[in-house]
């Protein structure tokens, strides 16, 4: 196996050419150990490493390469943590951050039965492990033997000669900013003028949507992380992804006139949403009474947008369940949902009531 991968993006498609993701979860699939070493990682590709490793028993070794240097968010570092702390805690690897000099580099290796049998090489960084970024990557997966032994050769020397254990490892301060909709696709970041001109465009009606806590929904809505995940034909469990959300509005709100209704014929409408914090994307109402509302194309758009606010705001943690106090911490338990002049366009607010 000697294969060229890349991107699936527009005006480069390839109708019949693999891309990294599918490519690494063929192979991850197939083996019981992988070790990785990137220049950057990102929050929700560490959370689907560590549900699929814990799912599916795999052994995993991480080197993170440029993140000493360059910094971490907060929530970048507790998914680090929450990665390696399982891994270690299970005796199936570890995390590791290079801090001798800035690793740029991307390698992938795969391993079955204690020997390495695949890699992959190229310009993906971890969060090509997911379909919504919008970077074009071109990498080549390997099976030849004196290459892939050399590439797992190489990672493991990188440990040894430049790395230190990630829980040996807290920075002095933390990036600012959150990254995790930054460049995802069909999402935009909107500049405040444009923000302030929807906002000045609001109407009378308001909707009060309830987030149903983990006393209330264990294993669906806001925590659909911890339902249970699909098994394939061949017996690989893909886990519910940590940012997968999907609300359920009462019914008491969604039969009001002014509340937006899955279309007709169409089983479902199509609202774009501005937010308070200044990103705009589409959501998709739909199901019996109206009565779902989830980011189109991509069920974690809206979990990112929620849940990331709760985690940077400090009372969500990476991995444990979204409860009655992480939203009374945070000072609010719905998203407000405000109508505009154009009934397409709704203006979403949640806010935390307070500062911390």
């Amino acid at each position: 196996m000697t294969e060229l991968l890349f991107s699936n993006l527009p005006p480069m498609r390839f109708i019949n050419k693999r891309t990294f993701s599918k490519c690494f979860k063929t192979l991850f699939e197939d083996t019981n150990k992988i070790c990785i070493a990137t220049g950057y990682i990102s929050t929700d590709a560490l959370t689907e490493l560590k549900s699929i490793a814990e799912a599916n028993k795999k052994s995993l070794i991480l080197v993170i390469g440029m993140h000493f240097f360059e910094g971490m968010t907060k929530v970048q570092y507790q998914a680090a943590n929450y990665l390696n702390d399982f891994l270690v805690d299970n005796s199936l690897g570890g995390v590791y951050i290079t801090n001798t000099f800035k690793f740029h580099g991307k390698l992938y290796t795969f391993h079955k039965e204690n020997e390495v049998i695949a890699g992959i090489l190229g310009s993906s960084n971890l969060n090509s492990i997911l379909d919504n970024h919008s970077n074009y990557e071109a990498d080549i997966a390997l099976d030849n033997k004196a290459i892939i032994t050399e590439m797992d050769e190489f990672i493991a020397r990188l440990i040894v000669k430049t790395c230190i254990p990630f829980s040996n490892w807290k920075p002095d301060s933390f990036v600012e900013n959150n990254p995790l909709l930054k460049d995802h696709d069909n999402v935009k970041y909107c500049p405040q003028n444009e923000i302030d001109n929807i906002f000045s465009r609001t109407t009378g009606k308001v909707f009060k949507i309830p987030i149903k806590p983990f006393e209330i929904a264990p294993k669906s809505n806001v925590n659909a992380y911890f339902g249970k995940g699909r098994k394939n034909q061949r017996g690989f469990i893909q886990p519910r992804h940590w940012y997968e959300v999907e609300i359920i509005v009462p019914k008491s709100t969604t039969d009001n006139i002014n509340y937006p209704k899955a279309g007709y014929p169409m089983t479902e409408s199509i609202i774009t949403v501005y937010t308070d914090d200044g990103w705009k994307f589409d959501c998709k109402i739909s199901g019996t009474n109206s009565k779902n509302f989830r980011s189109c194309n991509d069920l974690k758009i809206l979990g990112k947008w929620i849940k990331g606010r709760l985690e940077n705001y400090g009372s969500l943690k990476i991995g444990e369940p979204l409860t009655e106090a992480v939203l009374n911490d945070y000072g609010r338990n719905y998203i407000e949902m405000i109508g505009t002049d154009n009934p397409k366009i709704w203006y979403l607010n949640f806010s935390p009531r307070g500062n911390k």
